[in-house]
Formats: structure tokens, sequence, C-alpha cells
């Protein structure tokens, strides 16, 4: 079977299905919103370099560096978690795909990256590459996931006496503080005025004075892109705190093959006292246990989520040199 170019705009479905099979990998971070999104608002120019076999897909882009050699990558390096080998056989895909890159002359230096250690496809591409080729490995990136099993009992019996304990204040606090939660599924086309909303609370945010959330910049504009992508396909969860009839904090994710994926979440200011984020998470759970997810990903590596999650979930970079 022939291994030909694809332009993934145009196979965005299939290519999505395939993700969802693909095994050990983060599979919202390899689908098309994601990649996508975020070749067009954080990635450098490139050329496409994707292609489709019989059992897969290997999404990249080359480039050249300024040192003059070319490099194909996956088509989203900005944070490293994507995955360029898509199929549900990884061995199979391997076996395709190392022959085509074998037999082109137009590349010195691959990335491979969003790959677990000891997962089929670093297994497969050790027993198939070329000896000739040199191996390097990068630094490896950790999420932190969550079992959502049990529903929201069971999530909430697997966290610490204290945590559970500084909810239930939260809890009675906001209550007697009139705060609402708002649960919104926006349809297509409702992506623009959604994140509209999003950013009239981050325009109140420490992020935003510190200029480390999504109001501005690249990030902003990856959002921007990625936001009608999650509408159109139903997979975006957004839940907005309230008081009175002002927003005062939202949680963003998305939901993919039985797993939430964590994306962003903000809140005022002025309404930091009432827990607001650690509410915003609670409630989100308790909207994707009513909805049957499996699993909720908080995303790469940081001290608060430790306390939320009870599994890691590791990929590493390897690099291959001609």
């Amino acid at each position: 079977m022939r291994v030909e170019p694809v332009d993934l705009a145009t196979v965005a479905n299939d290519f999505d299905a395939e993700v969802s099979l693909t095994p050990a990998i983060d599979r919202f971070c390899s689908s098309t919103p994601w990649i996508l999104s975020a070749a067009g608002a954080l990635m450098p120019p490139r050329t496409a370099f994707s292609f489709k076999g019989a059992n897969g897909y290997f999404a990249a882009m080359r480039g050249v560096h300024p040192a003059g050699f070319p490099y194909i990558e996956p088509v989203e390096l900005a944070w490293g978690l994507a995955a360029p080998l898509i199929g549900r056989d990884p061995v199979a895909l391997v076996e395709e795909l190392v022959p085509m890159l074998a037999n082109r002359r137009d590349w010195q230096l691959v990335i491979l990256s969003g790959h677990t250690v000891a997962g089929p496809q670093r297994r497969a591409l050790d027993a198939t590459l070329p000896p000739r080729w040199e191996r390097r490995r990068g630094q490896p990136t950790i999420r932190h996931v969550a079992s959502l099993e049990g529903g929201l009992d069971g999530f909430l019996s697997r966290r610490s006496r204290e945590m559970r304990k500084s909810l239930r204040k939260a809890e009675r606090a906001a209550t007697v503080a009139g705060l609402t939660f708002e649960a919104v599924r926006a349809k297509p086309g409702e992506g623009a005025a959604l994140y509209e909303r999003i950013q009239a609370v981050e325009q109140h945010s420490w992020k935003s004075h510190d200029h480390v959330g999504i109001a501005q910049g690249p990030m902003r504009a990856f959002y921007a892109a990625m936001l009608p992508r999650l509408c159109e396909l139903g997979q975006q969860r957004t839940i907005f705190a309230r008081l009175g009839d002002r927003d005062v904090g939202y949680i963003l994710g998305a939901v993919m093959a039985g797993e939430y994926r964590g994306l962003q979440f903000s809140y005022a200011d002025d309404a930091a006292h009432l827990d607001i984020g650690n509410l915003m998470q609670l409630r989100q759970i308790t909207e994707l246990c009513a909805d049957g997810v499996g699993r909720y990903d908080l995303g790469t590596e940081m001290a608060y989520k430790r306390r939320w999650a009870e599994e890691l979930m590791e990929t590493e970079m390897l690099v291959l040199v001609r």
C-alpha cells in the first residue's frame, strides 16, 4: 500500500476518528482542533509533511533551521503534547512510515513527541528504525489524570480528607454569597460569542494583569481558532461562575473519546476569596460524571493539580538524526 501526502484539514473527521482509537497517546492534544489551531497561532512558518497509509497517519510539518538543515516535527510542538503517529495498530503504521522516511532526502532530523516511553509506538520504532539513524531522547512531559470512576462520590473518596473538608466549607460560603454556576454547551456558530464572554472574565483576572493568560498575544489567537472548532464538534464544556448577573469565573475544557481535557480557567480578582477556582473544578467534575465521562486530564505538571489527580501520564521526545 502506498503512503500518500494528505491535507489534515480536509480529512479532519477521519483523522480524529483514528486519533480516538490510537493507544497510549494524549488523544485530545493530538486531534485536529488542538494541532491545527496551534499550527496557525503558535508555530513558526513551515510546510505540510503529513501522510496517510493503510494503517494510519503521520501528522507532521517540515521546516528549515536557521543553521540550514531541514527538519520534520509534529504539527504542534509548542508544548510537545501532540503525537504524530496516529493509528490503532502502531506496529503496522511504523512499518509503513519508516521506509517512507528512509526513501526521502528532504530531511536531516525528525522530532517525534507525544509518545509514552514504553508505549507501542516507541517499541515499534525501536524494532524498525535503521541502525544508522542516531536517536536522542528529549525532556519528558508529564500530565496529571484523575479517574472519574464511581461518579462524584467515587472521585471525592480518592481525595484527601482535608481537601473534602475544604471543598465543603467553600460550598457553604459560596451559597451564602449567592454564587451560582451556569453550564454552557455552545452550538456550531456560537464559538466566537462564547469566547467574548470568556475574555470578559479574563480581563478581570490576575492572569491578564500578569500577561500569562489568554487575553492577549498568540495564546488568545490559539483559543480563538480552537474554540469554534470545539463548538462545531460538540466537544467544548464550559461553566461560568456568577454573582448576580455578572460572570466572575469560567472553566473551559473539551471531551473526546470518553475523556475530558481541562484547558483554561480563570476568575475575577475581587471574587477570589470565594475559592471559585476549586468550586468550578468540582462543578465541572459533577457535570462530567453525570455525562458518564471516565477520565479527567488536568494537563501538564503544576503543583495544584497533584491533589486533584491520582495518575501520571508521561511522554517524551525522540529525535532521529540522519
